[in-house]
């Protein structure tokens, strides 16, 4: 009987190596494309960031201002369908654009922009709400900022600023 038990044993033991050496093997398999899965998707993650960080460089380019002082613009205000004239204003606006080549544009049509902006200010009902006497300079901005980039046919400008308005009494 002691005989037959070790036989048992021998061929429990192979086969409990065969188990365990089966096992092993899966497990790195397993590992491995656990590895594989991470470092690829590692690989994703590093070639986003990098975009990102590209994208981030583009966007912190210095905006260069081209500036617009003393514009005089009328301002007229609209009520019930008809506009009645407030006054003149005194407005200083910076345009701000991001390249060489939009500065350039934005220089050699600074005539024709001026006009489109006293044309669209002087149209556009741009006083702050419960205040006939004061000009909304947010507004007046967004307004600009289309303008600018009809009269220039792209889009070049990048924003406006409104610096200074001053009101001229009539």
């Amino acid at each position: 009987m002691a005989a037959d038990n070790k036989e048992i044993d021998t061929e429990t033991g192979g086969s409990a190596k065969g188990l365990l050496l089966i096992g092993l093997l899966g497990g790195l398999a397993i590992g491995g494309a656990v590895a594989y899965f991470y470092a690829s998707n590692n690989a994703a993650n590093t070639s986003t960031e990098e975009e990102i960080a590209a994208e981030k460089k583009e966007e912190t380019v210095p905006l260069q201002a081209i500036r617009f002082e003393r514009l005089t613009v009328p301002i007229y205000s609209s009520a019930s369908g008809s506009s009645r004239f407030i006054g003149n204003f005194f407005i200083n606006i910076d345009v701000l654009v991001k390249s060489d080549e939009d500065f350039i544009a934005v220089r050699r049509s600074e005539p024709q922009l001026q006009h489109a902006f006293i044309s669209a200010i002087s149209k556009a009902d741009l006083m702050r709400e419960g205040s006939s006497q004061q000009l909304d300079l947010e507004k007046t901005a967004v307004v600009l900022k289309k303008k600018a980039n009809e009269v220039l046919s792209g889009n070049i400008v990048a924003d406006v600023s409104v610096i200074e308005a001053l009101r001229i009494p009539n």
